[in-house]
């Protein structure tokens, strides 16, 4: 038996053990004082929490369509956001979201987490919805008070969610998963989703002077990210190859602007222009201003797919399916020798 197989099976053996403690769990800190038997209509939502404890960056863009979806359903309605850490709420400015809160979740700032769980419950929500079940998110939806409350369907956590619904089909990609919550409550979905954060003028002209000034006269100027973790890093080597099938498609006119961070502090060429900062949502707006944005890590990619820009995503390790890029001008490169520079470009409608 493999060591990912005794693993899952440890992990089946948990939820099995555990889930009655945890349906316990739900129940005492249960607040069911305002607590209706059915859904509401539309009409009567007027105040919903959407609560989402996560720490990894990826998951905080995953969100996206939900949230976009949520106020096409209920335009009327104040949304509330709880989620972790105060540096998660800029992927969601501009986007006329009612208060921003923020849990803390951890031992060490067990003091915060309760603090702000006690000034939520000062509230009464017309719709409490967790579009990814976990038992964090689940026990804090216990202890609010609401009308209604809806998640991802998980048997064992009814009590936390008694307005919940299961689906027969799930969609397979992370990010849009979440929206099957919504069909669950007899919500139709267009097909269409939009998976996009929201820029200020002020934030878009900005980018739009910053590359300016690193495209100069070039006709295709390419942006690329080198950072990775674990497995998904790729060599120097690899990375030439990669810069070089551009090159030699578009006869050594790409004007290649390496993005630099913490962990890559330094260009893989000395001669290549860079680019770094620490304000995310500026780095994301200047990646929309690039003809393209080439890395191999989806935590960068799916920033920059979210900014809407021309994403190029070398997929080695990691699930398209799952994880794969959503705009309809990006590229999901399934393995390096799929890679066909001049095919990518043409479906990007980079001209060379």
């Amino acid at each position: 038996m493999t060591l990912r197989n005794a693993l899952r099976r440890f992990d089946s053996y948990r939820r099995d053990k555990m889930g009655s403690s945890e349906i316990l769990l739900y129940k005492l800190l249960s607040n069911n004082r305002s607590l209706e038997p059915e859904l509401l209509d539309k009409d009567q939502v007027k105040h919903i929490l959407l609560i989402r404890n996560n720490k990894r960056i990826g998951n905080m863009f995953f969100m996206l369509p939900f949230i976009r979806e949520l106020k096409k359903q209920y335009p009327d309605a104040k949304i509330d956001l709880l989620l972790r850490e105060p540096w998660q709420g800029q992927f969601f400015q501009h986007m006329e979201l009612g208060r921003f809160d923020y849990s803390s979740f951890s031992f060490k700032q067990i003091a915060s987490w309760l603090k702000c769980i006690f000034d939520l419950r000062k509230n009464t929500y017309d719709l409490v919805i967790v579009p990814y079940s976990s038992v964090t998110d689940s026990m804090m939806s216990s202890m609010l008070d609401a009308r209604n409350k809806v998640s991802e369907y998980a048997k064992d956590r009814l009590p936390a969610a008694p307005h919940s619904s299961p689906l027969p089909i799930r969609h397979p990609h992370a990010a849009l998963e979440s929206l099957d919550v919504l069909k669950g409550m007899g919500i139709k979905l267009e097909e269409q989703y939009d998976h996009t954060m929201a820029f200020s003028e002020d934030e878009t002209r900005q980018a739009e002077a910053i590359v300016s000034e690193l495209k100069k006269e070039s006709t295709i100027t390419l942006a690329y990210f080198r950072g990775a973790r674990g497995e998904k890093q790729l060599d120097e080597a690899t990375w030439q190859n990669i810069l070089s099938k551009f090159d030699e498609v578009t006869g050594k006119q790409v004007n290649w602007v390496e993005i630099l961070s913490p962990d890559i502090p330094a260009p893989l060429n000395p001669e290549t222009q860079t680019y770094q900062s620490k304000d995310m949502r500026l780095l994301a707006a200047v990646l929309k201003q690039m003809d393209g944005f080439i890395c191999c890590d989806t935590g960068p990619l799916h920033l920059a797919d979210a900014a809407g820009a021309n994403c190029i995503g070398l997929y080695t390790h990691t699930s398209i399916e799952r994880y794969g890029l959503l705009g309809s001008n990006t590229v999901n490169v399934d393995g390096l020798d799929n890679l066909d520079a001049a095919q990518i470009l043409k479906s990007l409608e980079v001209p060379f």
